[in-house]
């Protein structure tokens, strides 16, 4: 039974008032009702709001257990098409098949232009990009970079055994560069710092400025990391010396709006630098013995 009390002017009492009673006053059951309901809804939502995943991006790629990864298959030895499969090949390829294989899913290549590469996955067309993009400062805004995979930046490139180890040791010594290059900038600004004693050896391409130190011509040579590998891939052994002069790493991009993926495609790329699976790729497609 229910207590209702009553407050008239003269007195207080209280009716008592069965369960059959109470049914029979629904404006008084409606309030109870849409309180109820009131409170499962708001269960509901913040439900959906503690569970509901953080990255759509992510939770995609897992759900359907394929990675849309976007590249320009233009820039061999990290992606190019075979010319008896029509398939993409490359480092890029094959790292982010690595991936993926980390993950339990299947990586899909999509073709596309190298300056249309950030927006397409800033636009989710593709899940990542992967294909020897540096990071862009001015586009942060729109997309997130990871930690870089490769380091592509201007080096330092000596004969096995120099005795340069670093661009302190360049005085007096002869530097050849590929004109007008960011090698070459590098080079005369080491010039103004050392003095004119360095010597610049000027080529027209950075394939001949490194051949200049295999000739004997150069004592050094500033290039980037990415042509050094190349030059060496032809049986040359030139060694890169100290740090990079100008850092120029290249990264997976991803939506700006996907931290999960982002922090998955980070641990995935420190794990393949720790096995070791990260240095079998570069030897094998920025070797002498490359494809």
């Amino acid at each position: 039974m229910l207590c209702i009390e009553t407050m008239p002017a003269s007195a207080s009492s209280c009716h008592r008032v069965t369960a059959s009673q109470w049914r029979q006053w629904p404006g008084r059951r409606w309030p109870w009702l849409l309180l109820a309901l009131v409170t499962l809804v708001a269960i509901w939502l913040v439900g959906r709001i503690l569970f509901r995943s953080s990255d759509p991006t992510w939770a995609r790629i897992q759900e359907s257990g394929v990675w849309r990864v976007g590249m320009d298959p233009s820039f061999p030895p990290f992606e190019e098409l075979d010319g008896g499969s029509g398939q993409p090949v490359g480092l890029d390829v094959d790292l982010a098949r690595a991936i993926a294989a980390r993950w339990g899913v299947r990586a899909e290549f999509a073709g596309v232009g190298f300056d249309q590469l950030i927006d397409v996955v800033a636009a989710h067309r593709v899940d990542s990009a992967i294909s020897a993009l540096p990071i862009i400062d001015y586009r942060a805004k729109d997309v997130a970079f990871s930690a870089p995979y490769i380091e592509a930046g201007v080096i330092l490139a000596v004969p096995p055994g120099s005795a340069i180890a670093g661009p302190d040791d360049l005085a007096g010594r002869r530097v050849a560069v590929e004109w007008g290059s960011a090698g070459d900038a590098q080079a005369r600004t080491i010039q103004q710092k050392l003095g004119a004693d360095v010597e610049l050896v000027l080529r027209e391409s950075v394939d001949a400025a490194l051949g200049a130190v295999v000739t004997g011509d150069a004592d050094a040579a500033i290039v980037d990391a990415v042509s050094l590998a190349l030059f060496n891939r032809a049986g040359h052994d030139l060694i890169i010396v100290g740090e990079p002069l100008q850092p120029d790493p290249y990264v997976v991009v991803v939506p700006v709006d996907a931290p999960d993926l982002l922090g998955a495609v980070n641990e995935t790329l420190a794990a393949l630098e720790q096995d070791g699976t990260l240095a079998e790729l570069k030897a094998r497609w920025l070797s002498a013995e490359s494809p």
